[in-house]
């Protein structure tokens, strides 16, 4: 059964694009692949209504990463959106693919595997021809197997989640800050004006932090950057011993802002938790610590800071706890 292959990727990326489909052609040849790309909308058709039903159909999406990509409304909203969306419940492979330079690092794919494996964009590359050959031989890796779309067929999404429309409302909220939040910190440069301006966004988030607490798990395992920045969010304002290990990660590895809020959650637990969640919180916060100690150089200061006082307001809130009961006579 051939893999449904949609090509999501920038009208000015469209040469890139055609050539890679010719190192492709053997697979689509053998009927491993069937490629689409809206240029093959005919003269008439609502481009809208069959881009959206072949990306709900595609069983791989490449993504055609360079600097006309990530400026495209269309590709790093709707289409990627989609993508990511798909991607979180197992229907569908993305394959991001670097044409040329750009910041691609802080997109909301910037977890997925890229190829070439190496990061290089393929325009950087001594032989361009030898690049595509490697893109190539990694798609066909994948095509080997089975297509999702054959491996079972799901049910309906409706049953699949079965939420409300109010949380879906919600959920649609949370998205679209978070979206809002990663094309502020991508197209806005390092400035205190672009910090202002996200931590409004965050403080949208904190407000509907109630609300958008069911949504938790699903927003900390989202590729998305923004996504996790709402998690953080609503842990900021419900403390929570089992996400202490999703804190930690985020302050050793994230962008300096998320990972700046995840530190403040974890001090947040420190007055929220109870007293038998002190010695996993007190890990944690030696773990984050150790984790941003040895961090690549650049990482703030601020973490550091609000990590140390964390700490000695635990062991200070510890030692009150561990008082002992007074006698009475």
């Amino acid at each position: 059964m051939a893999w449904k292959l949609f090509y999501s990727y920038s009208h000015k990326d469209a040469e890139l694009r055609d050539k890679l489909a010719t190192y492709l052609a053997p697979l689509a040849q053998q009927k491993k692949i069937e490629e689409w790309h809206d240029r093959r909308i005919e003269p008439g058709g609502n481009w809208a209504t069959q881009i959206s039903e072949r990306l709900d159909s595609a069983d791989m999406i490449v993504l055609l990463v360079s600097e006309h990509f990530l400026a495209s409304e269309y590709c790093f909203g709707v289409e990627v959106d989609r993508s990511l969306e798909r991607l979180k419940h197992v229907e569908v492979a993305v394959v991001p693919v670097l044409l040329r330079p750009c910041l691609w690092e802080d997109s909301r794919f910037s977890e997925l595997q890229m190829i070439p494996r190496d990061g290089k964009p393929i325009s950087s590359w001594p032989s361009v021809d030898e690049a595509f050959v490697e893109v190539a031989k990694e798609i066909r890796k994948i095509v080997q197997g089975p297509p999702p779309s054959a491996l079972a067929s799901p049910p309906p999404r409706e049953e699949v989640r079965r939420f409300d429309a109010s949380l879906d409302l919600v959920r649609t909220q949370v998205r679209a800050l978070a979206q809002l939040y990663e094309r502020t910190r991508q197209r806005m440069k390092a400035s205190d004006a672009r910090t202002t301006r996200m931590d409004q966004i965050f403080g949208q988030m904190r407000s509907i932090a109630t609300a958008s607490y069911p949504l938790l798990g699903e927003l900390a395992e989202s590729p998305s950057p923004g996504e996790r920045l709402a998690a953080v969010s609503i842990l900021q304002v419900f403390a929570s011993e089992s996400s202490l290990t999703f804190l930690v990660q985020l302050v050793g590895s994230e962008k300096p802002f998320v990972g700046y809020h995840a530190a403040q959650a974890l001090a947040f637990a420190v007055g929220a938790l109870e007293p038998r969640a002190y010695p996993a919180l007190q890990e944690a916060l030696e773990r984050a610590t150790d984790l941003l100690t040895s961090a690549t150089p650049g990482f703030d200061t601020d973490r550091h800071r609000v990590l140390a006082e964390a700490m000695n307001q635990l062991k200070n809130t510890m030692a009150e706890t561990a008082l002992p009961t007074p006698l009475h006579d």
